[in-house]
């Protein structure tokens, strides 16, 4: 929503015979000339050096004349007139900053309909918001017959000074001299303010030495100074969301319509407003729309929209109402035990049960999920109280305060998802009841939800047995174990009620080494029953404290306890563990620690497979 400055100046310059007639904005800026002779009164020697502003602002749109043709570069300006067009040159008519003026407004209505204004009061409102006006500057411009008064060349610099953001720095140069034959005659409150509109390049002499502060401004002077102040500030103005402000970086990140961030930096002279209101960089608040003026790159203002951040809020639905024209909605939210009411914005998006609906299709304790925008509500998505999800595939079941199912589903809106469950859910799996935790990744799943919450599971799996060799084990509060199949290696879950038999014996997950050959029962992709073949000369196992470590030769010694011998074990193969099942390396070996070691015994050789650290 960029608008270019130079296009939001001009764009109402033109005066009617009776009030001011201006040009349409032109977005594009024009990319036509007209040559001279749009205008029947502007051929004349007397205007050559207004000529081609006059003409090329009329060519781009930005200007108009009167019905019969003419320009006529001779009239005065008025003081309303002037000041509006000023307002222009700052952005009052961009389509960017249509929320800034509406904050205008509702801060100066009442102010500005003490003046009797039939037009001019979005103009007059702006200049008041930027601070190009005090309230004391209404009585010297508006106040009564004063508004259709001409505009004094002095004060055409005042307002120019204060429209470029220049005010501040003319006042602070206290030695002003300036070098025009009539210096005398600027009004004492002007100087430096004339001044300012010399050096700036925006206002110049009438070509005899003189400024001639007390004549008054014409048409054709006006189109020149808004050429020029156009062409020195280059404003465009921007539409965005301010993400985050870094005071200690001094700078603000934005967010563009396009979904695009940009960085800009900041400075003393960067005017920071918060619903109009100026405020210090650290104390306007992110995510909220926003309006950034740029002078080129340089950041000239920002001003944001909205004193609340964009938040999403979740809970059952109670009601909705509407008065005055405003909707409200009424949900009483999660972990709060009473309703609270949002109002709802005008452009308000609507989903139930992922269908465009409205507000009127919700019934009691339906699921919503309100997403606020600048504090209120831009959209609503809605679901029965009761869900069902079905053709779901359990990716994990996760363990913990609060026992969640993560699913994959070929919808969207369901895919990925994590779903808490119920204490008192209902488990059905293969037509019949089960526990819990008999349901396993990979298992095929029709969920029942009550709001958000699974209480109701009903579950198909596959079974199969499979014949491989074990490539690797993962102890763990959820165990997993890296069996090739076929040449190919997959990783299955391993249950705590799982069966295991080793060599005709009953055994533990501790038992195994890479190379074993297993048969296995699957239940989708849980391992529910281990048949295995153990490739060890011998099993053996010690527990001791470690006495000596040897991490170039790949071995620990260890002294079992009651023995006064510690035994050599080689482990450059061996799988490392702590208690809680967490992997670890021959490096992380102490001595004095008590280890578990679990092998075998080859050619009298204790070859060490799986140790575990009991301590640290």
């Amino acid at each position: 929503m960029n608008k270019v400055f130079k296009t939001a100046l001009t764009a109402m310059l033109a005066l009617s015979m009776t009030v001011p007639v201006f040009a349409a904005p032109n977005d594009n800026y024009g990319d036509t000339y007209v040559s001279s002779g749009r205008f029947t009164d502007i051929g004349t020697e007397n205007f050559a050096w207004a000529k081609p502003y006059i003409n090329e602002m009329a060519a781009r749109g930005l200007i108009s004349g009167y019905e019969d043709s003419t320009f006529r570069p001779d009239n005065d300006v008025t003081h309303l007139e002037g000041l509006s067009l000023f307002a222009r040159a700052m952005g009052s008519n961009s389509s960017a900053n249509a929320d800034v003026l509406e904050i205008a407004h509702d801060k100066y209505d009442n102010i500005i309909g003490g003046y009797g204004l039939s037009w001019g009061k979005d103009e007059i409102a702006y200049l008041l918001y930027k601070g190009a006006l005090k309230r004391s500057d209404l009585d010297t411009y508006l106040k009564d017959s004063v508004k259709d008064e001409p505009m004094l060349r002095y004060e055409a610099a005042i307002i120019i000074t204060k429209a470029m953001g220049g005010e501040d720095s003319a006042l602070a140069d206290y030695g002003v001299v300036l070098n025009y034959d009539d210096a005398r005659d600027v009004p004492s409150n002007a100087i430096q303010y004339v001044s300012y509109a010399t050096e700036m390049g925006i206002m110049e002499g009438m070509g005899d030495g003189t400024f001639s502060p007390l004549t008054a401004v014409k048409r054709s002077q006006m189109a020149v100074m808004l050429s020029r102040t156009v062409e020195k500030t280059d404003y465009t103005f921007s539409y965005v969301k301010l993400t985050d402000v870094d005071t200690g970086a001094k700078t603000i990140t934005v967010r563009d319509t396009s979904g695009r961030e940009n960085n800009y930096s900041y400075n003393e002279s960067t005017v920071m407003r918060s619903m109009g209101d100026e405020v210090q960089p650290n104390n306007l608040i992110s995510n909220v729309d926003a309006i950034i003026t740029l002078s080129g790159r340089n950041l000239v203002s920002v001003d944001s929209l909205y004193s609340q951040p964009d938040e999403t809020i979740q809970g059952r639905y109670v009601s909705y109402g509407t008065s005055s024209g405003k909707t409200t909605i009424r949900i009483i939210p999660y972990g709060e035990t009473t309703t609270q009411g949002y109002e709802c914005a005008s452009n308000l998006s609507v989903t139930y049960d992922g269908s465009p609906a409205s507000i009127k299709s919700f019934s009691k304790d339906d699921i919503i999920t309100l997403n606020l925008v600048n504090g209120k509500v831009k959209s609503i998505i809605a679901e029965t109280k009761t869900t069902s999800i079905s053709g779901a595939i359990v990716e994990k079941v996760n363990v913990g305060d609060q026992i969640t199912i993560t699913i994959s589903h070929g919808n969207d809106e369901y895919n990925g998802k994590t779903y808490p469950v119920s204490s008192d859910v209902s488990v059905k799996k293969n037509d019949a009841p089960c526990d819990l935790n008999e349901i396993y990744k990979g298992d095929k799943v029709t969920l029942t939800l009550e709001y958000g919450t699974i209480t109701k599971i009903i579950s198909t799996s596959s079974k199969k047995v499979v014949e491989g060799v074990v490539q690797g084990l993962t102890i763990s509060n959820t165990p997993t174990m890296d069996v090739k199949v076929n040449g190919t290696v997959s990783t299955y879950e391993i249950p705590s009620d799982i069966s295991i038999t080793i060599n005709g014996e009953e055994g533990s997950l501790y038992d195994f080494r890479v190379g074993d050959i297993v048969k296995l029962t699957l239940d989708s992709h849980a391992i529910t029953k281990i048949v295995a073949t153990s490739v060890q000369d011998s099993s053996v196992s010690v527990t001791g404290v470690v006495t000596a470590i040897n991490e170039s030769y790949g071995s620990i010694s260890v002294q079992p306890a009651g023995s006064d011998a510690s035994e050599l074990v080689m482990c450059k193969e061996a799988t490392f563990i702590d208690i809680a099942g967490k992997t670890r390396k021959l490096k992380d070996i102490k001595i004095g620690q008590t280890v578990d070691v679990r092998g075998s015994n080859s050619n009298g050789v204790f070859i060490g497979k799986l140790i575990i650290i009991v301590s640290e």
